[in-house]
């Protein structure tokens, strides 16, 4: 050892190159202290940052449930305005009573009582109860519930009673409740008004199960065309028996007593040669009344009111009537 320091010593280039062996040597040791803490450090730092990357995608995904959430919301918001709007659809209590009144009066009803008693308040809202009594055939009943309760604004029927009205056979007298509502606070009008689909008209029931059983018809075919429309173009004769051959529509029919034509429940009485009688039941003012009307060969309908003059009214048939189907028989035209 001591000869290789010697000569060493001796060496020039061995004193240039002793500093840098003496700094590798130093790294190297340097190195294999510090490195496996370096190394641990660096596997921390990759482990955070796929942790951290972990998060950022959980948060991009908590993100994007946050914007659906964020439109349920205003879609459910949305709806629930367009829902209290619908409580009362824009109107007022006036408004009702005006609807009701129009509506009775259009299905010929007699509204006997209207209550409304004191509203009762609930979460965004209150209700208003409404007690209703009225009077009127059975088919103008039931197309009247139809149209009034079916309206845009919210009507929630509750108790509901039907009885006979006492002395006047195929009236009914309707007790309902029924419960309206109003938003607490005023609601714009929704977009969605202008969506809604019209309403299609209600038709009559066919069958009045309140009738007296003679009467339990279905309305069609000539029972469904207005006299004015019925032209008297001939007769038929059966021994004493007479039938009347009647145009409507371009379609001819023959009838006999017993038949019913026009909308007010005319049922034919008699037929003769020159015209046919009919008799009529209108409901007016809430009472029945009756009448006779003419058909006659000379293509003029007459009618005889229940007045103490007994006058008769001539009025032209007029045009025919649009599609109806067969009362009696309907013979090609």
């Amino acid at each position: 050892m001591l000869g290789w320091l010697a000569v060493a010593e001796r060496s020039s280039r061995f004193r240039q190159l002793a500093p840098v062996l003496v700094a590798l040597a130093l790294f190297g040791l340097g190195c294999a202290i510090l490195l496996p803490a370096a190394l641990q450090q660096q596997a921390r730092e990759e482990a955070r940052h796929a942790e951290l990357h972990e998060q950022h995608s959980a948060g991009e995904v908590q993100l994007a449930e946050l914007e659906q959430l964020h439109a349920s919301v205003a879609v459910a918001e949305r709806r629930l305005r367009e829902a209290y709007w619908h409580l009362a659809a824009g109107e007022g209590m006036s408004d009702l009573l005006e609807r009701l009144a129009a509506s009775g009066h259009a299905h010929g009803l007699l509204i006997e009582r209207f209550d409304v008693h004191e509203d009762e308040q609930q979460a965004g809202f209150r209700k208003v109860p409404l007690e209703l009594q009225v009077v009127g055939r059975y088919a103008a009943l039931r197309q009247w519930l139809g149209d009034w309760l079916g309206q845009a604004r919210v009507l929630r029927s509750g108790d509901l009673q039907l009885a006979a009205v006492d002395g006047k056979p195929g009236l009914l007298r309707l007790q309902l409740r029924v419960d309206a509502f109003q938003a607490l606070a005023p609601v714009p009008e929704p977009a969605m008004y202008a969506r809604m689909p019209a309403r299609g008209v209600m038709a009559a029931p066919p069958v009045d199960p309140f009738a007296p059983g003679a009467k339990r018809l279905t309305v069609s075919g000539l029972a469904g065309v207005p006299l004015a429309q019925l032209e008297m173009v001939g007769s038929l004769s059966r021994g004493a028996e007479h039938e009347a051959l009647l145009v409507a529509a371009g379609r001819l029919y023959r009838v006999r007593p017993g038949d019913r034509v026009g909308r007010d429940q005319g049922v034919v009485a008699r037929v003769d040669q020159a015209q046919v009688e009919v008799l009529e039941r209108l409901f007016i003012a809430g009472e029945w009344h009756e009448r006779t009307a003419f058909i006659t060969l000379a293509k003029h309908l007459g009618t005889e009111a229940p007045d103490d003059d007994e006058n008769i009214d001539e009025m032209d048939a007029g045009s025919p009537a649009a599609g109806p189907a067969g009362v009696g028989d309907a013979l090609p035209g």
